[in-house]
């Protein structure tokens, strides 16, 4: 895998150049003028009726494209779902930035092992969700909706224009599939809210039919949510519940989301009207509490185990409650708190699929990290850098889900990290009567068929003197487990006796479990390089270590790999209770076959366009720091072609170059989710009297 350049003369600057970068730019501060991409709704039906996906021979809104693709995930036959609803302030804050903005206080969802569809609402006519979002929530196998929603005067005026005629219906309907397959999101929230005339009903019911036709041929396994607003008469009334008013739009779609004033009876009557597809019923739940049943808040349990009862689904309607109303400070806690107390009600799901790989990033942090070392100082918030979060949380510690051993904490931490802005920090307490400590990580189902790549990232805060840690694959077939040791004989206690190795394994391996030793230093120093593109004594000055181990199953027996668990094991001879603490910085468990495809991909025909050049007023927005005064400042759009494997993001360099082709150093500009990224107000140390000296960028394909 290597990454490709582009150079930038520095010779004849022209200051006077402004590029028309098109309407979904702004300024990211009040002290910059640069603009940088941003996401934003659709007003009218105009908006919507002249967008195409193409414009000029190039994708329309590029940088708008979410480009994660939806990843497989366990599944549940025959339970209930769970459909969450963003509404944060109106939509469209801070996350409207598609490439990040600098604080690390915004609202993000870190708990989608228990929701099934995303919806991002706002009160404007077309919500498109930012790109950020369906990333996030893709990587989790998530699916995400648009919005459609017509209020008020302004509303019933737009549905006259849409719902005029069967072509006036259709040709929206047309566009609304192709925007979700041009952005890549996975369909719509149809929210009718205000009255329309009698004629305008059946046209209505032909759009509902006709979008979810065109949207399952656009993009498969795609979802079309009608909310229970007008009934058949035309009239604005909420039924807060299935019943024949509603019913023809439910029959013409894929669910119906329920308003949130239900009673229970009106519940059991969806119940016996949905018949076999009761599970297409969402019920609403306000965590704002307006007028719902328990109040919303953290009694939003209440509401969800009336709703469970009836084995009906749920949709949770702005769950940023615990960030908007409660505050920034504790939000993490917050949330926790609140899908903790839903976690009992909600299916969970994990992982189905390699490559998997997570740094337990949130999309958030107090400085950005690459192999250990940070390299943009400051907070930031993306979420398209958020990775796969635990499929556990510290809940499994207090609900009675795992009760051995003492005092355990887990929990993400942004003070340090691996990749991206945080890690996961997994405590506790040796004590006397215990001398092991597990921590379950993730509730899997990943097919085994060929062999694995495995490593885990690692770095001790206390315990590095007695406490060996391993590891664990929980496995379907004969052998239960594959537990994975650090590969120091005297770390691992009584087990000082496996020291014969035969295929990566120890001889006393058992039935219920085989024990593998991490490969030795010279093959690791060569899967540093392809794994982090780095040596191993670049993240151990960090502190990080990295365990590699290659894993084959040769009984053919399909093996499946249900969980993984990290546990800690007392070693040498400390007695009594004893404090351990390890900050876990990355999981991978890849096809060895994918990181060889992964080291013939390049980055190719990166260009630099839309250039523009100033002179500093003010620190920039990306570093805050003072400027030199033979500093000018750059702006450009770079983009690139990487075909050859999928990358769910990369990262992009700078450097100088010299006239006789010699380079400094690089330095970290930024992460671009897809094949664009806009380098904004970037200083460039500029000396008038050598013009034959360049600035280079490079750009590498990041996992």
């Amino acid at each position: 895998m290597s990454g490709g350049t582009v150079s930038v003369s520095l010779g004849d600057l022209d200051f006077s150049r402004k590029p028309q970068l098109g309407k979904n730019f702004e300024t990211e501060s009040d002290t910059s003028e640069s603009l940088v991409p941003v996401c934003r709704p659709l007003y009218t039906v105009e908006d919507v009726l002249s967008w195409t996906p193409d414009k000029d021979g190039c994708k329309t809104d590029a940088f708008n494209i979410a480009t994660v693709p939806l990843a497989k995930r366990t599944q549940q036959d025959g339970v209930p779902k769970t459909l969450v609803c963003h509404d944060m302030k109106g939509g469209y804050i801070e996350d409207r930035f598609v490439q990040g903005t600098w604080r690390d206080d915004c609202y993000l969802i870190s708990h989608w092992q228990h929701i099934d569809t995303f919806v991002y609402f706002s009160h404007h006519f077309i919500t498109l969700p930012p790109p950020g979002w369906t990333n996030a929530a893709h990587r989790h196998g998530v699916k995400v909706l648009g919005t459609l929603i017509t209020e008020w005067d302004d509303g019933a005026k737009r549905c006259r224009q849409f719902l005029k005629d069967q072509a006036s219906c259709r040709g929206l309907a047309d566009k609304l599939a192709q925007m979700a397959q041009h952005y890549n999101f996975d369909g719509w929230l149809i929210n009718i809210e205000n009255p329309l005339e009698t004629p305008q009903v059946k046209i209505l019911m032909d759009f509902v039919s006709y979008l979810t036709d065109v949207m399952h041929t656009a993009v498969q396994g795609s979802e079309v949510i009608w909310y229970d607003s007008v009934i058949t008469s035309g009239e604005l009334k909420w039924q807060d519940e299935l019943n024949d008013k509603n019913r023809i739009f439910f029959d013409s779609c894929d669910g119906i989301f329920l308003n949130y004033t239900w009673k229970e009876e009106g519940l059991q009557l969806s119940l016996e009207m949905a018949g076999e597809r009761q599970h297409d019923v969402y019920v609403g739940v306000d965590v704002f509490g307006r007028n719902c049943y328990g109040g919303g808040g953290f009694n939003c349990n209440k509401a969800l185990s009336v709703i469970r009862k009836q084995g009906l689904s749920a949709a949770i309607f702005a769950p940023g409650w615990v960030h908007e109303k409660l505050g920034a400070d504790n939000f993490s806690t917050n949330q926790n708190k609140f899908w903790g107390l839903l976690s009992d009600l909600c299916p969970m799901h994990g992982p189905a699929a390699l490559p998997f790989v997570t740094s337990f990033c949130q999309g958030q942090g107090q400085n950005f990290y690459i192999n250990g070392q940070v390299v943009r100082r400051g907070p930031w918030y993306n979420l398209t850098c958020q990775q796969v979060q635990t499929t556990f949380t510290s809940a499994q510690f207090s609900q009675g889900k795992d009760r051995t051993g003492g005092n355990r904490t887990m929990d993400v931490c942004t003070k340090d990290s691996f990749h991206g802005g945080s890690s996961l920090l997994l405590g506790g307490n040796f004590v006397q009567a215990s001398d092991a400590l597990s921590f379950r990580l993730f509730s899997s189902d990943i097919p085994v068929q060929s062999s694995l790549l495995v490593s885990y990232t690692y770095k001790w805060e206390t315990g590095v003197d007695h406490t060996a840690v391993h590891l664990i694959l929980n496995t379907t077939g004969q052998t239960k487990q594959w537990v994975l040791m650090e590969g120091d004989d005297n770390k691992d206690g009584d087990n000082g006796d496996k020291t014969s190795i035969r295929n990566n394994t120890v001889d006393n391996s058992t039935d219920q479990a085989v024990y593998f030793i991490a490969l030795p230093d010279k093959e690791c120093d060569r899967l540093y390089k392809e794994c982090f593109g780095c040596t191993r004594n670049e993240t151990a000055k960090q502190g990080w270590c990295t365990r590699f181990y290659m894993l084959k199953d040769d009984t053919g027996e399909g093996r499946r790999i249900e969980g993984i668990d990290l546990r800690f094991l007392r070693t040498g001879t400390v007695e009594g209770d004893t404090d351990v603490c390890l900050r876990l910085g990355e999981v991978r468990v890849m096809n060895v076959g994918d990181l060889e495809k992964k080291q013939q991909a390049t980055v190719t025909k990166v260009a630099c366009r839309d250039i523009s050049w100033k002179k500093p007023q003010h620190p920039t927005a990306t570093t805050g720091d003072a400027i030199a005064a033979n500093t000018v400042l750059f702006s450009a759009t770079l983009q690139w072609e990487y075909l050859q494997v999928p990358s769910s993001c990369f990262d992009v360099y700078f450097s100088y170059k010299g006239a006789a082709g010699n380079t400094s150093d690089k330095v970290y500009v930024g992460r671009a989710q897809n094949s664009m990224y806009r380098v904004v107000d970037l200083p460039v140390i500029h000396d008038e009297a050598d013009t034959e000296n360049s600035i280079e960028f490079t750009v590498h394909p990041v996992e």
